[in-house]
């Protein structure tokens, strides 16, 4: 989801992609969201010509062994000054990942300068202790740099993107499991807005940045685990309804461009106040696996401001939406994995970006602030275990 942001503008900007939204207006349809087709919403990025890559399977690691890997966003910045937060990941996770080092803005913030040192140390922490790792995210409006943005061309955006991604992807390859190659490309109501969120990459290069960046991605390592990523797409509502079938249609054109894409990643910010829909999740899981294509949680945890001031009551409601979003997606089949975002409440963008009203500590993690797991933590092993 998000660079750990303290600013102001920061805070807003990040807010208007997760406070809670009315649904579209009765009626609406999923279609009728921008006037979504089969064949408009890339356009002739569609026509972008790749063999279809071998991408090998969302791996197990030892540790999960005939389950489904349990991951764990870290932030870099933690591990050394925090080593019971650092070590909570070893106890608990298969898969460990940067939360944000590999973020385009953070890595590459001019165009002539890198930054790898801190998803380096990730990366090597996690393989070094024989867990899993992948990487986030090539294409995200909130991890535009300004150079970027101050691209005058579409040919000069195009190359910028490319060269970003085949860099990275190079450096990393044969060390993760995949990518998320673009990260919220779904406008937040498309009822209102069009199928496409407005971003810098889809101003300079309409939607067939998106598949640029896929292709670029398996040139760079055609064994990773390609992932189309997004929020919002787990819940009761026309709005979210509408968010899947855009989803299920961008998949659908990026095969017909055959341009792979391996997986979607959804996100999983569950709120307190909105309920998991257990068929709509099931009939989107199915269709998906109909096209080939797996599922993964990518960024779990809670948003609580709708309980009572309790941690009672918190882990409760917790428990009950991470249930019923297992319950949903296992309905089908298991998903290739789920990762929490973050470990520990010490740590997570939720209290800097949506803290609760009445001042009440959030819980949006597995593990309290002293490292203690919370009920919820047990059944996330519990169900991934069995697979």
């Amino acid at each position: 989801m998000t660079i750990h942001h303290r600013g102001r503008d920061a805070r807003s900007r990040l807010r208007s992609v997760h406070q809670p939204e009315a649904a579209a207006p009765g009626g609406s349809s999923p279609t009728s969201a921008g006037s979504l087709t089969r064949r408009s919403l890339l356009g002739a990025g569609a026509a972008l010509a790749l063999a279809p890559g071998a991408a090998s399977a969302a791996g197990t690691g030892a540790r999960a062994a005939g389950g489904v890997p349990l991951g764990g966003a870290i932030q870099a910045e933690f591990m050394e000054v925090d080593p019971g937060y650092k070590q909570a990941f070893l106890d608990h996770c298969d898969l460990i990942m940067p939360m944000n080092g590999l973020k385009f803005s953070l890595v590459h913030p001019a165009p002539d300068q890198w930054n790898f040192e801190p998803a380096d140390r990730v990366v090597d922490f996690a393989l070094q202790n024989d867990r899993l790792s992948r990487g986030t995210c090539h294409v995200w409006w909130g991890a535009t740099p300004d150079w970027v943005e101050r691209l005058d061309t579409p040919a000069a955006a195009e190359a910028a993107l490319v060269d970003h991604i085949e860099r990275i992807g190079d450096r990393y390859k044969g060390r993760l499991t995949g990518w998320d190659v673009v990260n919220e490309v779904i406008a937040n109501d498309p009822a209102s807005e069009g199928p496409l969120r407005q971003t810098v990459w889809l101003e300079k290069l309409g939607p067939k940045h998106i598949p640029i960046a896929f292709a670029a991605s398996a040139r760079a390592d055609p064994q990773a685990r390609l992932v189309i990523n997004d929020y919002d797409l787990e819940f009761v509502g026309p709005r979210f309804d509408a968010r899947r079938e855009i989803m299920l249609g961008i998949v659908r054109q990026l095969q017909d461009g055959n341009v792979p894409v391996h997986s979607v990643g959804m996100q999983g910010h569950l709120y307190a106040g909105r309920q998991i829909d257990k068929e709509g999740l099931e009939r989107f899981h199915k269709e998906l696996d109909r096209l080939g294509v797996g599922l993964m949680v990518t960024e779990l945890d809670i948003i609580d401001w709708e309980t009572p001031p309790s941690n009672a009551a918190q882990d409760k409601t917790a428990y009950e939406l991470v249930s019923d979003l297992l319950d949903a997606i296992f309905a089908w089949k298991p998903p290739q994995a789920v990762t929490v975002w973050g470990i520990t409440d010490r740590y997570s963008w939720v209290p800097d970006v949506l803290p609760r009203p009445d001042g009440h500590p959030d819980r949006p993690l597995p593990l309290d602030r002293d490292l203690r797991p919370k009920p919820w933590m047990e059944l996330l092993k519990s169900r991934l275990r069995a697979g």
